[in-house]
């Protein structure tokens, strides 16, 4: 069942001149049911302009889109959506406890149940500790982690959030990732943009890669990456040094670790003509086999060519 959809949504701008700068052209997904859907593209292809629409902080040039099956901006279907946005700005003279109040009232809670509901949240992030603790003396990653905190206040059944990485350090990064994943866990959609793709490899079930407004590719990472030229690594021992320098000028990467050199080469065709001539030199084939890349190769590779 699809919680988003989203049909040939087209945002323009109107610059000096009245000319019009088109940001999104015409995109079309679905976002599914308990999903991490994970929404790419360099900056200026339109992810910004695309989550604005859907929380109605701009409006559609033409398309619309849907949540469960409900037009956006119908009220029922409004606090169905959490957001965290890419640079929050929080009132830091607040402590955890007294933000997610603050934020429990906005959405209708008083009394008990909005103490109930922070404390619950503070449970979830892992911010129970630092609950009395002013949001200045917070760490940006627990900063990052109380802002999803408040995302999830009115238990909405689609997560919007943008760059939930940007800035964290590696340890930050796993315990976002950890609670990327407990969410989904609960039954939560998540849509997220991210520039960090290893995360995104790591996490999404489905991508959708925008590049100057238009939707480029849409899948799972495995079939994205399938769908593209796979390189060949080729790695080698016992290579005469003749024969290791004309491999390494027809590779496209090479490098030497403990002895083993590992050759790169463009495609499978190339790679075999390199093998062939280690055989013939005298080397020994230590492994041969495909290698597709990680999402980030793909990216730079496909998306930096449409540049």
């Amino acid at each position: 069942m699809a919680i988003l959809r989203i049909e040939n949504l087209t945002k323009d701008y109107v610059g000096g001149w009245g000319r019009r700068n088109r940001a999104l052209s015409n995109l079309n997904l679905e976002v599914e049911a308990g999903e991490i859907f994970g929404f790419l593209g360099p900056n200026g292809a339109g992810k910004t302009t695309t989550i604005k629409i859907l929380l109605r902080i701009i409006f559609p040039t033409a398309g619309t889109a849907w949540i469960l099956d409900r037009k956006l901006g119908e009220a029922d279907h409004q606090h169905k959506i959490g957001y965290m946005p890419e640079n929050p700005y929080f009132y830091r003279f607040l402590s955890g406890r007294e933000f997610l109040l603050f934020y429990a009232r906005l959405a209708g809670l008083v009394g008990k149940e909005a103490r109930k509901k922070a404390d619950q949240l503070l449970e979830i992030v892992g911010l129970s500790h630092a609950a009395k603790s002013r949001l200045s003396e917070y760490s940006k990653g627990m900063v990052t982690r109380v802002g999803l905190a408040q995302a999830l206040i009115t238990d909405p059944i689609l997560l919007l959030l943008d760059e939930p990485m940007s800035g964290l350090d590696p340890i930050g990064r796993r315990e976002i990732r950890d609670l990327i994943v407990h969410l989904k866990e609960e039954k939560k959609t998540i849509f997220f943009c991210s520039h960090i793709l290893a995360d995104v490899e790591m996490l999404c079930d489905r991508i959708a890669i925008l590049n100057r407004g238009i939707l480029v590719k849409l899948g799972t990472v495995r079939e994205i990456l399938d769908g593209g030229q796979a390189q060949y690594l080729l790695s080698l021992n016992e290579v005469p040094p003749a024969a290791a320098a004309t491999l390494k000028a027809m590779a496209v990467k090479s490098e030497e670790i403990g002895g083993i050199l590992h050759l790169t080469a463009p495609d499978r065709e190339k790679a075999r003509t390199m093998m062939e001539q280690a055989v013939r030199e005298g080397a020994q084939v230590v492994e041969f086999r495909a290698d597709r890349g990680t999402l980030e190769d793909y990216f730079v590779r496909e998306v930096g060519a449409l540049e």
